[in-house]
């Protein structure tokens, strides 16, 4: 006993133990003063996330849905000791926000009570206030239904179109001829009509084709929050609108299957009549030079038959102001004569069908092939330059006798084609 306290007597007597052992002991002290007396303070917690729990409650039991706005946050202030609620040591994570649907029994907007509370249930603060009590939920049945698209002009402007051009909204074109709006059951059924907004803040000198606004309506236009347009909170749709110049045109023909020498050095033609009073769609190329009324195939015309008629209605590119209602084309054929060819084996060539060859096909019933040019050009034409195409691609032959079209074609020649349209029969064992 005398040797401990001769040995605590001498660790109290030396100076470095004394001066280690002081800051020791105010260190304690301090921890448990600051502890004791650390100062209450209040702090904001921002955006804490409201759950709406929808399982197994009153409105989901009812067929009842959230729409709208669904994700909600809150704020609360807490009070406690700065060691535990100051700065940053607690987060919006710290807390559960609930918003009670015990009394949601119908469709229409509820404020919902919000309660919050700590998920630490030993939390040594306390939740002094929050920045809301309420939340307003929307809720519903849901519904959906299709509703037809109806363009709609949105302008101040009296004409839409500068002097000589016009523009009907009958001629606007398209696509998207209903919507399927969802949501809301009180709304979806209270609307009658969608609309695609078309904006025209200047005169329209050229067609131009514009992203339109879907606006539902009810008889007045909505802005619902409770409702989607094909699925999507907002919906634009793409809208055409043919822009036609009012002039009085030349018209003209152009040909197909054209052989080369007529290419720069056409038939020559009359169409009666020859000038009509249109309005041409402004689509970006040049409406300056003759409206083309219609395209003749080189494989009609035969010394013969050189009268050919277009109608007004099948021109879509204008409107025809004057009345017009037909157009007649005859195209000079002097000059021409015509060749009969015999096609042979060699000139047969088949694409797809497997299995078939030449061999299947009666020559006999092609018949005779009529090729036209002057005498002169003709002179030099024979069968070996036919060339008879048969695509079976598509065609399921069966067992026997098969008529199916063919192509005929005149090879090496510049100045001479075939007239007419071919069937062969193909037989199939």
């Amino acid at each position: 006993m005398k040797l401990k306290k001769l040995s605590l007597r001498k660790l109290f007597s030396n100076t470095k133990f004394l001066v280690v052992f002081s800051i020791l002991v105010a260190f304690i002290f301090w921890i448990v003063v600051a502890l004791e007396y650390a100062p209450v303070i209040e702090n904001e917690i921002k955006d804490i996330p409201v759950k709406i729990d929808m399982n197994n409650s009153v409105p989901d039991k009812l067929g009842l849905q959230i729409f709208g706005q669904s994700d909600y946050t809150i704020n609360v202030t807490v009070r406690g000791n700065r060691y535990i609620v100051g700065g940053d040591l607690l987060t919006a994570d710290d807390f559960e926000a609930t918003a009670q649907t015990a009394y949601v029994d119908s469709a229409g907007k509820h404020s919902l009570v919000v309660k919050v509370t700590a998920k630490d249930a030993n939390a040594d603060y306390e939740i002094i206030s929050k920045s809301t009590d309420y939340i307003e939920v929307y809720f519903d049945k849901y519904a959906e239904k299709e509703v037809e698209v109806t363009p709609r002009i949105i302008s101040e402007l009296d004409d839409y179109t500068a002097d000589d051009y016009m523009f009907d909204k009958a001629d606007i074109i398209y696509e998207t001829k209903t919507v399927k709006v969802s949501g809301a059951q009180t709304e979806v059924n209270s609307i009658t009509a969608a609309y695609a907004d078309i904006p025209i803040e200047k005169k329209l000198t050229q067609s131009e084709t514009i992203d339109a606004s879907v606006v539902l309506s009810n008889g007045s236009d909505l802005d619902s929050k409770y409702v989607k347009i094909n699925g999507e909170s907002s919906l634009t749709v793409p809208v055409t609108l043919p822009v036609y110049k009012m002039q009085t045109s030349a018209v003209s023909v152009s040909f197909k299957n054209t052989p080369s020498d007529y290419i720069n050095s056409p038939l020559l033609y009359s169409i009666s009549p020859s000038r009509v009073r249109v309005a041409v769609l402004q689509n970006g190329s040049d409406t300056t030079n003759s409206l083309e009324i219609g395209t003749i195939d080189f494989a009609n015309i035969t010394p013969s038959n050189g009268s050919f008629t277009f109608l007004a209605s099948n021109v879509k590119t204008a409107k025809f102001l004057d009345g017009t209602t037909s157009f007649n084309v005859e195209v000079n054929t002097d000059g021409l004569s015509t060749k009969k060819l015999e096609p042979n084996i060699n000139s047969i060539m088949i694409t797809g069908g497997s299995g078939v060859s030449a061999g299947n096909v009666d020559l006999s019933s092609i018949g005779s092939v009529t090729v036209v040019g002057t005498q002169t050009a003709l002179a030099s034409v024979n069968a070996n330059m036919l060339e008879v195409n048969i695509n079976l691609t598509n065609i399921k032959l069966e067992e026997g006798e098969n008529t199916v079209p063919v192509t005929v074609t005149l090879k090496n020649s510049k100045n001479c084609w075939v007239s007419g349209s071919y069937s062969a029969v193909i037989v199939q064992n």
